[in-house]
């Protein structure tokens, strides 16, 4: 990724990028053509704390990096800053500090990912870390080459157009309606009838925003099932019943995300199928837990990391 960077800064245009421009500018610079779904999946959990850890140590609660609401209980799905949320800072290792927050959580059905037990919570919170820890590198490196004024991180930011909020609207949805992408009655139909019966989900479908921007252009020629289609067919097993599967291209087409969650059920259920089930196994045996290590493993590719710290300082250092 070093040799594709600097090839792209030094031949970066100064004149702000169009949106049909910003494909071809995010190619170039070597970001994979699922960056939406790999920067969301790698982001919709962090924090203030985390940000000051990995990235940016004078980071604040103004920082623009967006998150999924933790409190499922919320009409706020997507919140626009990476919240601070309280680590104890009496534990000085980053491990116990995540473990202590899902303990002082565990009573709280509505908090986190509620059809997570306390063990597959804590598995969820040690593996974002990996990924966290993973995008370092990268992260330092981009710091030294790219302008955050640059072309690149016009595009790279500009959340609406390039999918990223779609996408953290989805993962909240999987989070909160667990198996509503999945594409099967016995798991959606439980949605749809509540849905159903509340007057407030008729709505006139003509005022809907279409929602999208060049991110449906952008994975185009990965509608057959993203990068997730790379995944070695050894864990074929895993990936189909993958306790978090985030990360399948999808289209936002006639998606409003600013509707309520009753009032998008349904759309969520039929025009977002992903195949994603809500977990294969819970963590209560070895054999179980070799089926997660499976999964929490994938992807392990340099793209994954170098997507998430270009988006991480690009969003830090806007002006």
């Amino acid at each position: 990724m070093l040799v594709v960077l600097v090839v792209f800064f030094l031949g970066a245009v100064a004149a702000a990028p169009t949106l049909d421009q910003c494909p071809r500018i995010m190619s170039e610079a070597g970001l994979s053509p699922n960056f939406a779904p790999m920067v969301t999946h790698s982001i919709h959990s962090l924090t203030v704390e985390d940000i000051r850890y990995y990235f940016k140590p004078n980071a604040t609660e103004e920082n623009g990096i967006p998150t999924v609401n933790l409190d499922v209980r919320s009409a706020e799905r997507v919140l626009p800053n990476a919240p601070l949320i309280g680590y104890d800072d009496a534990f000085k290792t980053k491990a116990l500090k995540s473990f202590d927050l899902v303990m002082r959580n565990m009573n709280r059905t509505w908090w986190g990912i509620p059809k997570y037990s306390v063990l597959e919570k804590v598995a969820h919170a040690l593996h974002m870390a990996e990924a966290w820890e993973n995008a370092m590198g990268e992260y330092k490196m981009i710091e030294r080459l790219l302008d955050p004024e640059s072309d690149l991180c016009s595009c790279v930011t500009d959340i609406e157009n390039n999918g990223i909020l779609n996408h953290l609207n989805l993962i909240a949805f999987k989070i909160r309606y667990p198996g509503i992408t999945s594409g099967k009655d016995s798991l959606t139909n439980q949605y749809l009838t509540s849905a159903n019966s509340t007057d407030s989900t008729t709505v006139d479908t003509h005022t809907r925003k279409k929602r999208g921007g060049y991110d449906a252009s952008y994975d185009a020629s990965y509608d057959a099932g993203g990068y997730e289609a790379s995944y070695d067919a050894s864990y074929s097993a895993a990936r189909d019943n993958a306790p978090v599967a985030w990360h399948r291209s999808v289209r936002f087409d006639g998606i409003n995300f600013d509707l309520s969650d009753v009032e998008l059920l349904k759309d969520v259920a039929e025009k977002l199928v992903d195949k994603s089930n809500v977990m294969g196994y819970h963590i209560d045996s070895a054999e179980h837990w070799e089926y997660w290590k499976n999964v929490l493993k994938l992807p392990q590719d340099e793209s994954h990391y170098y997507d998430l710290a270009m988006f991480m300082f690009c969003k830090l250092n806007q002006v």
